[in-house]
């Protein structure tokens, strides 16, 4: 009775069967949705941050030069010093282009960072990938190949084997059943 398996709902393999490839494609959806959500931050780093930053820059230098105009108008005046506003004007305009590029440089240095955190994220998840969809795809190949021998048992009808064994298989149908005889790292 020690290489027998007591067969007690066939049915258990069958259910299985799709549970697993819906696990398989859970997981092919997680995985995907990952990769999804950090091209989508790139995506927006390259598309609306640095068009945004490179436009400010524009913008702001050109209230910088009208600021710069007003104090030289204000300078080639009666008096030779310029006004304390039109001074304080000029350099707020200046602090401003000068954020604007640092952002710019920013976005640019944050986009080198995310792409490089994608590549090596593609690197390391390839390897799972490929587990979890080999792992899924030989789980239901061997899930059918048992519930065939199981079904192949269950429909042998010989009287013989019926009145010895009353629910149990062969020992080469039970070493299918056997889960210490899948290799190693492997699961039925």
């Amino acid at each position: 009775m020690g290489n027998a398996a007591r067969i007690t709902d066939v049915q258990a393999l069958s259910d299985l069967r799709p549970a697993l490839i819906r696990f398989g494609e859970y997981c092919q959806s997680a995985l995907s949705s990952d990769r999804s959500d950090a091209m989508k931050v790139l995506s927006w780093l390259q598309r609306d941050r640095l068009p945004h930053w490179k436009r400010e820059i524009r913008i702001r230098s050109e209230l910088a030069v009208r600021a710069n105009s007003e104090l030289i108008q204000r300078t080639a005046g009666d008096t030779p010093r310029p006004s304390v506003d039109a001074r304080k004007a000029y350099e707020l305009a200046k602090r401003r282009v000068r954020e604007a590029e640092e952002k710019y440089e920013l976005t640019r240095r944050w986009i080198r960072v995310v792409e490089k955190e994608i590549d090596q994220y593609r690197g390391s998840i390839q390897p799972m990938a490929e587990v979890a969809q080999s792992c899924c795809t030989g789980g239901v190949a061997r899930i059918d190949s048992l519930i065939a021998a199981v079904d192949a048992y269950l429909n042998s009808g010989t009287s013989e084997q019926t009145s010895q064994s009353q629910g149990a298989i062969s020992s080469e149908d039970a070493e299918l059943t056997d889960i210490s005889n899948f290799p190693e790292g492997e699961s039925p």
